[in-house]
């Protein structure tokens, strides 16, 4: 992952973050999952988005989570983002199959491991995903989602 690629994205980042910086809300729900591999889960704005199979965002926009044996038994497991500024997203969960840290793909671009996304209307098919397909509006607390990586 190039230096230059990291710093263009903390900069969008923390200019979105103290543009919005008084207006800040929460994400939370459950992932569901079979196997054991590290769960990520990462928000996306439209800039960012394009890069969603190369590269993971900066924090707080990421979370790596272990499944402990409890979780891994029930298949599930709870997540929260706080502090995320008003505005349009995409939240994307994968399951590190391959346990390399980085969201997997072929050299054609189609990606090898388990993954989803959250949209207010349902799930969505990564098959021929798009912006359009995934955003969302943050403009109040969002609780209850639920993403499905089984």
């Amino acid at each position: 992952m190039s230096k230059k690629l990291i710093l263009f994205l903390a900069i969008v980042f923390m200019i979105s973050a103290s543009a919005y910086a008084a207006e800040q809300y929460s994400l939370s729900g459950e992932v569901t999952f079979s196997g054991h591999e590290d769960i990520y889960l990462s928000i996306y704005t439209i800039e960012t988005f394009p890069q969603y199979k190369k590269t993971l965002p900066p924090e707080p926009f990421v979370k790596k989570i272990k499944p402990n044996p409890e979780q891994i038994k029930a298949g599930r497991l709870s997540f929260t983002f706080s502090g995320i500024p008003k505005g349009t997203y995409c939240i994307i969960a994968f399951q590190d199959v391959d346990n390399n840290g980085k969201l997997t793909c072929d050299t054609w671009g189609m990606i090898e491991e388990v993954i989803c996304s959250y949209k207010e209307s349902g799930m969505v098919d990564f098959s021929g995903t798009n912006w359009n397909d995934v955003k969302f509006e943050l403009d109040k607390d969002i609780s209850g989602i639920i993403m499905k990586l089984d």
